[in-house]
């Protein structure tokens, strides 16, 4: 075979030097639909195991692809990718509309507020929290800036290692872990799309889904630390706080010199 990726000759069905298929086809549609549900139903079974361990054991399936057993699970972005794609299909093909999952798609800050209200609290909370549920890129800002307060926070507590090695997670792998959390958010949101479609269900929703998400980033670290579950509680909720308090100081440092500058103009 002469790989068409790479240009290597090789016998066999996959190219030693790239790793690219040999039964590389021409793009056609049936193709392209087979590609697009590859991730979903491929024959390697890694997206059924990964979102199978993210619910089960997500500690343990996160402390395995830190310690290097890669080729089981998707990358954590990866897997992100494909549950957005999966939750924005879902809840267009259910029309969920006007619940408590409909601010998480949408990036709305009030504009039509007097510019001193910028700089009161209730404001800049209001923000923060529109961030923190938006889906897109609130998962992903937060999951940011809880690499440094949960590295801090767990700084004392190792992750072992196959060989015997134990260590404190570095800022990637503190940004990884976060994002399996994101992961387990959005995957919790997907599963309780179809629970939106009961009227006046909004406060209920948000209530439960909070506690469960909660809950999970617990069993995270406390799975893949190896920690007593009320330590892994109480490290959790300083991470989650310190967290909270440096989004609040950012968007103050935004929010309240845009509020000066239109007070400015406003003279």
């Amino acid at each position: 075979m002469i790989c068409l990726n790479c240009g290597n000759r090789y016998k066999g069905n996959f190219c030693p030097h790239c790793g690219q298929s040999a039964k590389t086809k021409r793009l056609r549609l049936s193709e392209m639909m087979k590609n697009s549900i590859a991730p979903f139903l491929g024959g390697d079974n890694r997206f059924v195991r990964s979102c199978r361990d993210l619910f089960v054991r997500p500690g343990i399936m996160a402390r395995n692809y830190l310690v290097g057993k890669r080729m089981r699970y998707y990358h954590p972005l990866q897997l992100y990718v494909y549950l957005l794609t999966a939750y924005a299909v879902i809840s267009y093909v259910l029309g969920v509309s006007g619940s408590f999952f409909d601010d998480m798609t949408t990036l709305d800050f009030q504009t039509d507020v007097e510019p001193s209200k910028y700089a009161s609290v209730d404001f800049i909370l209001e923000q923060v929290t529109k961030i923190t549920s938006n889906k897109l890129y609130g998962t992903i800002a937060v999951a940011l800036l809880s690499v440094v307060p949960y590295r801090w926070v767990f700084r004392k507590c190792k992750v072992e290692r196959q060989d015997g090695e134990a260590f404190a997670l570095n800022h990637i792998e503190q940004f990884y872990t976060q994002l399996y959390h994101s992961c387990i958010s959005l995957g919790l949101s997907i599963l309780m799309l179809p629970v939106c479609l009961i009227p006046d269900s909004e406060d209920f929703l948000s209530s439960v889904f909070y506690a469960i998400t909660f809950a999970y980033i617990i069993i995270l670290y406390r799975q893949l630390t190896g920690i007593k579950w009320w330590k892994s509680a109480l490290l959790c909720l300083a991470g989650w706080l310190l967290t909270i308090l440096l989004l609040v100081l950012i968007m103050f440092l935004v929010i309240v010199p845009i509020g000066v500058m239109e007070d400015m103009s406003g003279r």
